[in-house]
């Protein structure tokens, strides 16, 4: 009797049982390729070179020293022409004047500011 049951019970499970479905097939996945040699000495080269760049032009726009002529003695002659010409009043002499303060002290201060009289050639020159 207990083998009976045993048998019983065993076609219970197999009616119970889950239907056994074929294996799903998947796309073989494709392993990944590590960049080879050459490609990982590009890059690092590109960014060595672009680091490099960014660190010189940096440097000369905000930390390196230039040098600007201003036409002081020029602008004061031109003026005062002009003063005696009668094409300037004392006012405008006056806006003139601080027109020149104000050109000079918006030099920024990596600039180092000499007389135009002094500049020979390959300086850069502000006209107030």
């Amino acid at each position: 009797m207990i083998s009976i049951k045993t048998s019983e019970a065993s076609e219970e499970m197999d009616a119970v049982s889950v239907p056994k479905e074929p294996p799903k097939t998947y796309p073989k996945e494709q392993t990944k390729r590590q960049p080879g040699t050459l490609a990982l000495i590009g890059i690092c080269l590109a960014v060595s070179l672009a680091a490099s760049l960014a660190t010189v032009a940096g440097y000369d726009h905000w930390y390196a020293q230039k040098v600007v002529a201003v036409d002081i003695k020029g602008y004061i002659a031109q003026q005062r022409d002009n003063y005696l010409a009668g094409k300037l009043n004392d006012d405008e002499l006056r806006k003139s004047f601080d027109r020149l303060e104000a050109v000079i002290t918006a030099i920024p201060k990596n600039r180092v500011i000499i007389m135009g009289d002094a500049v020979v050639r390959n300086a850069e020159t502000v006209k107030p």
